[in-house]
């Protein structure tokens, strides 16, 4: 009797043990096909993503591909390269970390009603898919994701320690690409600076081909005039603004800038007139470009390269 016992007793650990065995499995095989739910291997096969927060009267990024490399932000602006290609990557590896238990599913749930993020990704002009991002779960382990009707999952990328949810930013001028300016020898064609305190030093250079012109002058020192040009293959602003206030800005558009840069450029998406002012600061100043009406910040170390007056061209020969 009681050897029966006893093989009873073992029969039952072994078959507990390999139940458990068997579900835990399950469930490994069950995350490993839902993982493709959230995630969309073929990135290259998206050509629209839309993120709206839950709250209303909030930002709304609708991002939009132009071309295989370039994207537009709320059909205005054109978005960062590095930023378009984060969330990219991330939409095309994110993958399920944990199931999310019933407590926990309830606070989540709720979570995501008062402040989560809607996005909605579209494959040749079709929805093709549509999730919820949440709150990002403790211990910087993932963040929390579901779909419309389903239960919520701590998703993550693998190998990578950090939250999600930064990457579905909704904020305009965050993702605005940063590049000023963008022009080669090939495309650009003048640059001109105005001092509106000291009309004495200022200058224009045009280009036409491999010649350039000094206006207003004879012979000037060409290896400035080409250094100097150099300064306009890539220049990027520091941040983007929108939110000046209001008396602060007509206070500023009621007085003359410091200075004034305008560049033309074969591609008029590079073309600027930008007015320039000083600001507390001593690192950066503020600068506007009144045909878009856009604020933005730009360094001074940015700056002090093509801050330059007619004289430093002058008296130097060729």
């Amino acid at each position: 009797m009681k050897k029966n016992i006893l093989y009873l007793l073992v029969l039952l650990l072994l078959g507990g043990g390999a139940f458990w065995t068997w579900n835990r499995n399950r469930q490994k095989s069950t995350l490993a096909k839902l993982d493709l739910n959230f995630s969309v291997p073929d990135t290259a096969s998206i050509d629209r993503i839309v993120i709206t927060p839950v709250e209303k009267g909030g930002e709304k990024a609708s991002l939009t591909r132009i071309s295989p490399s370039q994207w537009k932000i709320n059909d205005k602006y054109f978005v960062a390269p590095t930023l378009m290609e984060l969330l990219l990557t991330t939409i095309r590896n994110v993958e399920m970390q944990r199931h999310v238990e019933p407590n926990e599913a309830k606070t989540v749930n709720e979570d995501i009603l008062k402040r989560g993020k809607k996005v909605e990704i579209f494959v040749n002009g079709e929805l093709y898919k549509t999730y919820w991002v949440g709150d990002d779960s403790p211990g910087n382990t993932g963040t929390y994701l579901r779909f419309e009707e389903g239960d919520p999952y701590v998703c993550h990328l693998r190998g990578f320690l950090g939250f999600l949810s930064p990457r579905y930013n909704v904020s305009e001028n965050d993702w605005r690409d940063k590049l000023l300016f963008f022009s080669s020898p090939q495309t650009l064609q003048s640059v001109e600076i105005q001092y509106p305190a000291s009309p004495v030093d200022n200058f224009k250079i045009s280009v036409a081909g491999k010649n350039m012109v000094l206006e207003g002058t004879g012979p000037f020192d060409t290896l400035s005039a080409n250094g100097f040009l150099g300064n306009f293959k890539k220049m990027y602003v520091e941040r983007h603004i929108n939110t000046i206030p209001r008396r602060f800005r007509d206070s500023l558009l009621r007085t003359s800038p410091e200075w004034t840069l305008e560049v033309v450029d074969s591609d008029k998406a590079f073309s600027h007139r930008v007015d320039l002012y000083e600001v507390k600061d001593p690192d950066r100043q503020l600068g506007h470009i009144a045909a878009s009406e856009d604020w933005f910040t730009i360094q001074n170390r940015v700056l002090y390269p093509v801050k330059l007056r007619k004289r430093d061209f002058l008296n130097r020969g060729k």
